[in-house]
């Protein structure tokens, strides 16, 4: 037997790696500087007094872990793609949906928060009512992004250069003014305020990792991607509690505390006119950056998600002049504007870090399935010190946190995980890609329990008791390619086929006599029944269990008017049968020399592979297993599915070969390595919670070779925290 295999690996055009270390820090530095800073103090103050000092510096150390996190998942896959594009391949598709979803909504929330705030420091120049500003405001930035003009590395890296000076300014000339009596009592609420507070200006962190969204675009990434990560963090966590420490010591407490502009209403107390309005005047454009930044990214991510099938298709539209995600811009803008006209601004804030407590999480929880799925291909430049303590403390940190945000943040993060388990159950399972690093944790778990029973199911001379279920208006034709199935599947000699028709015209009735005759001289029994009554599927049922069979098979009309009572019949079997089902597709069988074996994520169910194998065998074909990951996922991913495709290839009794490839359209790149099969193998949908097209009805369709549907209710299965995880994955 001659065993061989093949793989395709994906190529791609990868983005220019352009930016040098301080370019990549500005970035990182410039996600996180402004709003926090510029608006979230006096609203702190109000609730800890003097501690939210600590607070920001507390909101930090929360910060850390997600940060090291992130270092490290960015220098073993550094691509373009952030935060969602490493929970995705390290959970799985539900939860990269509840990350797309989460760091949306923060995005979102922050940008909003930056342009109330903004809309706040204006007043100092002129009246205006703050909401409706904010809103217009919101508007034209829309306006421009989709014109698909963006902000350019010169314009970030000046502007945030300028903030900074300001900053250690501010700092300078503020010290000798502060007034140690301002910071007694330093705990008024206690330890219940310092973390309430801590809660709130966690916000001001949101966008330390922004970095690895662009980390396809660094130099060095090894090096540049932690370093920047790591040293934004470390200067934020002395910058925030410094620049706060002054606000504290030169500002009335009442002024402090009812401050929506605490940088200048502190600058108020010791600097002049003058460098009130330059204050006041950056103030501006960091913010009106900030909010700007917020858009472009917040908006990339339902593109994103659209690409990889969890959003609606029209996400991903790109506009023909402008190159920007329109349709991503628009929904992300009118979310904005509900947001800017509505919600109070302490609660922007807290809905924002309420959000981005959940994603960094799942940040931390993302490291720890990389490390735990020992992935041949996961090999970073850098590696999170003292793990797992640090991704603990960051998970258990986060949502501790979280209960401090209070009713209304707690309820919003709530039902926004309810809606990202519930989008995708009902949207993105049927379409999504399902690889992730868990996933093939598990698979190298179950990999030896499943190739032993597929071993089990290739070395079984057959299956004893077969149904054949033949149904009005099945053709002549079609009815004997469901009984050659059949026979090609039954054990010979000593297998039984029972033939069970409803309707149809006696004299071209199956099995003919030369069915009979090939079937006799293979020693397989033949029966054959015909049933009127009104209760066909439950008289099948009836039979099936009676008769102890093991295989159902059955024509799956195309999904017509005229024939929807019969597919709701069949799926009703599908999920009340005992026994395996398969169900036939597209057109009549004939000759056989390939038989693809479909996989779109994890093992392949054992009755596929000896289903292919007793067909191949008997046709003297040739068995191709085809698995499809990501587009992005590294090429280790697809050489850890091929070494399973070698254990399988073992089992076989015939030849074999694979494709592993990655893929943005699934359904196409399954169609293209359909083509020169004669037959197609996959597992049929489950159908009884089904709410849209499945995947597995999807490729059935588009493919253009005879398709079986094979559904395994006995597969036995594994322990219940393994389903958990799967659960999860799926």
């Amino acid at each position: 037997m001659t065993t061989h295999g093949s793989s395709e690996s994906h190529q791609s055009n990868s983005l220019a790696r352009s930016l040098g270390l301080y370019a990549v820090l500005t970035i990182s530095i410039g996600a996180m500087i402004g709003s926090g800073i510029f608006v979230l103090p006096g609203l702190a103050f109000k609730i800890a007094g003097p501690s939210v000092v600590l607070a920001f510096f507390l909101a930090g150390l929360v910060v850390l872990p997600a940060a090291l996190s992130q270092s490290e998942m960015a220098t073993a896959m550094p691509m373009a793609g952030g935060t969602y594009l490493y929970i995705d391949r390290a959970m799985g598709p539900l939860m990269g949906t509840i990350a797309g979803f989460g760091v949306w909504f923060s995005l979102v929330f922050k940008a909003s928060f930056a342009l109330v705030g903004l809309s706040a420091y204006l007043e100092f120049f002129v009246a205006h009512p703050e909401r409706i500003v904010a809103a217009v405001l919101a508007v034209v930035l829309i306006i421009i992004n989709l014109m698909g003009v963006h902000q350019t590395a010169r314009v970030q890296t000046a502007l945030v250069t300028i903030v900074l000076v300001l900053l250690l300014g501010f700092i300078i000339l503020g010290a000798p003014h502060t007034e140690p009596d301002k910071f007694e009592p330093f705990f008024p609420e206690g330890f219940q305020g310092l973390f309430s507070a801590t809660a709130v200006v966690f916000v001001s962190y949101i966008g330390v990792t922004k970095v690895a969204s662009v980390a396809e675009e660094v130099k060095s990434p090894g090096r540049n991607i932690p370093m920047s990560i790591l040293i934004s963090v470390g200067l934020a966590m002395l910058l925030y509690p410094a620049v706060v420490a002054i606000m504290v010591g030169v500002t009335p407490a009442d002024e402090l505390a009812h401050s929506e502009t605490p940088v200048l209403t502190a600058a108020q107390q010791f600097l002049g006119t003058g460098g009130t309005y330059v204050v006041a005047g950056v103030a501006v454009l960091a913010l009106l950056s900030m909010a700007n930044a917020g858009i472009i990214a917040s908006a990339r991510y339902p593109f994103a998600m659209a690409r990889n099938s969890l959003a609606p298709a029209f996400l991903a539209r790109i506009g023909k002049k402008s190159g920007a995600p329109v349709a991503g811009i628009t929904v992300t803008g009118v979310a904005l504007i509900l947001l800017v006209l509505f919600v109070p601004l302490i609660e922007l804030a807290k809905l924002a870090s309420a959000f981005q407590l959940l994603v960094f999480a799942l940040v931390n929880l993302a490291l720890i399935a990389f490390r735990e799925a020992h992935l041949s291909w996961y090999k970073p430049d850098f590696k999170s010190p003292w793990y797992p303590a640090p991704q603990i403390f960051g998970i258990v940190a986060s949502l501790a946190l979280l209960t401090q945000m209070g009713i209304v943040a707690i309820i919003g993060a709530t039902v926004f995980i309810v809606a990202g388990v519930v989008w995708y159950r009902a949207f993105g399972r049927a379409r999504a890609v399902k690889e992730s690093a868990a996933r093939d944790a598990l698979r190298l778990r179950e990999d030896s329990r499943l190739v032993a029973n597929s071993q089990s199911a290739v070395a079984t001379g057959g299956r004893r008791n077969i149904v054949v279920l033949i149904r009005r208006p099945t053709r002549l034709n079609r009815q004997e390619t469901l009984f050659r199935l059949a026979v090609r599947l039954a054990e010979a000699p000593g297998g039984q086929i029972h033939v069970i028709n409803f309707d149809a015209d006696t004299a071209r009735m199956i099995p003919t006599d030369s069915d009979l005759e090939w079937a006799q001289s293979l020693g397989i029994t033949v029966t054959s029944e015909q049933y009127t009554d009104e209760d066909r599927r439950g008289m099948v049922h009836s039979y099936v269990e009676h008769e102890g069979v093991d295989l159902f098979i059955a024509d799956l009309p195309q999904d017509l008017k005229a024939t929807r009572h019969i597919i709701r019949d069949l799926h009703w079997l599908q999920e009340h049968l005992g026994c395996d089902t398969v169900f036939l597709r597209n057109r009549d069988v004939t000759n056989i020399d390939t038989i693809a074996v479909l996989g779109t994520g994890g093992p392949y169910d054992p009755v596929k592979i000896g289903i292919a194998d007793h067909i191949a065998r008997y046709e003297n074909a040739t068995v191709r297993f085809v698995h499809l990951t990501p587009a992005d996922a590294p090429p280790g991913q697809a050489e850890s599915i091929h070494a399973y495709h070698e254990q399988l290839g073992e089992v076989l009794t015939v030849d074999w070969d694979d494709r592993v490839k990655p893929t943005e359209d699934l359904v196409q790149t399954l169609t293209e390595f359909s083509r020169g099969s004669n037959l197609v193998i996959l597992g049929a949908p489950s159908h009884r919670f089904h709410l849209v097209a499945d995947l597995a009805d999807r490729i059935a369709e588009s493919v253009d070779c005879p398709a079986l549907l094979v559904h395994t209710p006995t597969l036995e299965r594994p322990g219940p925290l393994t389903r958990a995880i799967e659960w999860l994955v799926n």
